[in-house]
């Protein structure tokens, strides 16, 4: 998959980065996503400095990527366990046959 060049602008800065063609409008979205993150961090907490605000934006961001892993993860584990009682309850069937 090969990238192409694509601007997206981030807290008023153009930023020029490659990416595969496929995922333009993502990395629009997240941009967009960013910059109103950024804004209303600024409007609730009063804070003027923008890499104090990017710093705490990340860190929700880091936060809110963590919970959904292991929301994904509980989901997995019992998938796997249901998939486990499935093939133990398919062996007992065909054992008394």
């Amino acid at each position: 998959m090969s990238t192409s060049p694509i601007e997206v602008v981030v807290l008023g800065q153009i930023l020029r980065l490659g990416c595969p063609e496929d995922q333009h409008d993502f990395l629009r979205q997240a941009a967009q996503e960013l910059d109103e993150r950024v804004l209303k961090m600024k409007e609730r907490t009063g804070i003027l400095s923008t890499e104090r605000v990017l710093s705490i934006v990340a860190l929700n961001l880091s936060y809110e990527l963590m919970q959904a892993k292991e929301k994904h993860k509980n989901v997995e584990d019992i998938i796997v366990a249901s998939l486990q009682q499935l093939d133990n309850s398919l062996e007992q069937v065909n054992l008394q046959k």
